[in-house]
């Protein structure tokens, strides 16, 4: 045996080994990727599960048999925080009877802290208690702070003279909120 079959044994040898390496790694790259996924669920799992929120009333601004000023107070009754910055990820939608065209309507309205029409924005923070919020402050100002669990939001919701509630006796407003982890509250208002 030669120095050329040595040679090439060792050549062969290394070929192997640097294979099975590079195989071992790639598979243990999957499993970290699956860990790191599964992990993240979980975590997505348990936020969820620990949200809670609901809607504990409803006060449409009724002018002339219509609505464009809604006041809804939400409560944050689960154990997370909501931070300010994610309100943006937070979605409003309405269903309602047009006062514009008599027909069943259904509105998505984004945040818009800056009062614009059909939007909505938080116009005060409290506790289940009435009293003012001492831990994790909002200021909306600054986008800083957090809904806290027990805290209630008062929200405010404007609508444009073109999506205007019709306020006849029996007609109505469902009201659904989602938090960014799709957590919900719907509640429904008839109008006497």
């Amino acid at each position: 045996m030669g120095f050329g079959s040595v040679f090439a044994a060792v050549v062969i040898s290394l070929t192997i080994f640097f294979v099975l390496g590079s195989v071992t790694l790639t598979i243990a790259n999957y499993w970290m990727t699956i860990d790191e996924t599964k992990e993240k669920c979980l975590e997505s799992l348990l936020e969820r599960s620990l949200t809670s929120i609901k809607i504990s009333s409803i006060q449409p601004d009724v002018v002339n048999n219509a609505v464009s000023t809604i006041y809804i107070e939400v409560l944050n009754d689960g154990k997370t925080s909501i931070d300010v910055v994610d309100f943006s990820k937070m979605d409003i939608i309405l269903e309602y009877t047009s006062n514009v065209t008599d027909e069943r309507r259904i509105l998505w309205l984004p945040y818009k802290q800056s009062g614009e029409t059909d939007g909505w924005m938080v116009e005060d923070v409290y506790t289940r208690f009435n009293t003012s919020e001492v831990i994790n402050p909002i200021n909306i100002v600054n986008s800083s702070g957090q809904w806290d669990p027990d805290e209630i939001l008062k929200i405010k919701i404007q609508l444009s003279s073109t999506n205007l509630v019709r306020a006849k006796n029996g007609d109505s407003i469902l009201v659904l909120v989602s938090t960014p982890n799709a957590v919900k509250s719907t509640r429904l208002y008839v109008f006497p």
